[in-house]
């Protein structure tokens, strides 16, 4: 009976192309994100921090050219990073600013927000958006809230964060009466805390909030929260919103805080020509780019979370061979060739590790997203689709739920 119920509903409208680490200059992503659209998924998220908002200009350059209403993007604010970051190094006053870490600040001040909603729309190309979410706004929580502090302080702060959550509804709500977006909502990592943690964000205030701004008829309609197999102190706040009639969206669905450690919740396909690959590379005469491959060959087996080889090649291998290594062009093809390669293995190794930790079956991410699309309770899964393989994996999972 179950199984019919779930046959009976289209899945793949329940999935979200999630943007984190994506950009509109790499063509892998373009294509990733053109392939979705054109197999049928219409819902978008994305976040103004997300590669410094090159991956709301990754949505606007697809967009520009096609019918805007078929479409659903939700965009966030709240970072204070890069660009914005600058700014405020080079003498912009932004009102109730948080200063998380000398690389991380955060701010919901209205007069934060109206500037960080105009810089995606002009990002995005588009007149309006349709769910724009406060990101993370329990970061001021997580500043002035440590070990240390006392019950006055826990309470204080509290009092302090549901105060600037409320004005920045107000502010919202304005922005809907403008046409600059047609809904809002929170993205918290916090609603997925025990209650007991300082820096659990209290959620039973916020439609009351969003009722004192604008009657009924408010436009407080999503929340995002981490939600996967393991991690599940946010079903509480999930289920009392999906009751209330709040759309709820997970994120993270495969990426999963396990005993202390992360595990990805994903299956890879070995690479079968890796070793012919690497035979091809270690023929080309450059002492560098062969330190630097007999270097990888080592780590290999040291890696323990598949984002972290994701993050390595992208964010220290790539840029190390652009900067420091000259390398004759008619060998980039073959090196991003390798470097996929060696991703692919390490990333199917640890996939069987985990599978067989957990004792679940594999693929380990039609596992993973199975689980959470069955849940009445959640609208819409969040999933990093970063390349056209990928999307295509993701789609025909759900036509087998």
């Amino acid at each position: 009976m179950h199984t019919k119920v779930y046959k009976d509903i289209n899945m793949l409208e329940k999935i979200s192309f999630g943007t984190y680490r994506t950009t509109f200059q790499n063509p892998l992503h373009v294509e990733s994100l053109q392939y979705a659209i054109d197999n049928g998924i219409t819902h978008l998220d994305t976040s103004s921090n997300y590669m410094y908002g090159e991956a709301e200009q990754l949505i606007g350059n697809i967009l520009k050219d096609k019918n805007r209403e078929e479409f659903t993007i939700v965009t966030k604010g709240g970072y204070i990073q890069g660009p914005n970051m600058q700014m405020v190094n080079d003498g912009w006053m932004v009102e109730d600013l948080v200063k998380y870490n000398s690389n991380c600040f955060h701010s919901i001040s209205p007069m934060f927000l109206e500037d960080q909603i105009k810089r995606s729309l002009q990002r995005l190309q588009t007149n309006y958006i349709d769910t724009y979410l406060l990101h993370n706004p329990e970061y001021y929580l997580m500043t002035n809230l440590k070990g240390s502090s006392t019950d006055e302080d826990i309470e204080k702060h509290h009092a302090i964060m549901q105060e600037r959550i409320k004005k920045a509804f107000i502010f919202l709500e304005s922005q809907v009466k403008k046409g600059t977006i047609k809904s809002y909502g929170i993205s918290s990592n916090s609603f997925a805390k025990k209650e007991n943690d300082y820096h659990f964000l209290e959620y039973k205030n916020l439609i009351d909030f969003a009722k004192e701004a604008a009657g009924e008829n408010h436009h407080f309609k999503v929340i995002q929260l981490p939600f996967n197999m393991y991690e599940k102190d946010g079903v509480p706040c999930a289920k009392y919103f999906f009751e209330n009639g709040i759309e709820v969206q997970a994120n993270r669905p495969i990426n999963a805080f396990y005993m202390g450690g992360m595990l990805r919740l994903a299956s890879y396909e070995s690479c079968d020509k890796f070793q012919d690959i690497l035979k091809k590379v270690q023929k080309i005469k450059n002492n560098h780019l062969q330190a630097l491959i007999t270097d990888l060959i080592e780590k290999q087996d040291k890696f323990g979370f598949a984002g972290d080889v994701d993050d390595t090649i992208e964010y220290q291998v790539i840029p190390y061979i652009i900067q420091n290594i000259k390398l004759d062009p008619q060998y980039f093809e073959l090196i991003d060739k390798f470097l996929n390669c060696y991703k692919q293995n390490i990333k199917h190794s640890l996939g069987k590790i985990t599978a067989k930790k957990l004792n679940l079956d594999e693929p380990l991410d039609k596992t993973a997203l199975e689980y959470i699309l069955k849940k009445q309770y959640i609208s819409r899964v969040l999933i990093g689709l970063r390349t056209k393989e990928y999307v295509n994996k993701v789609i025909s999972y759900t036509k087998d739920i």
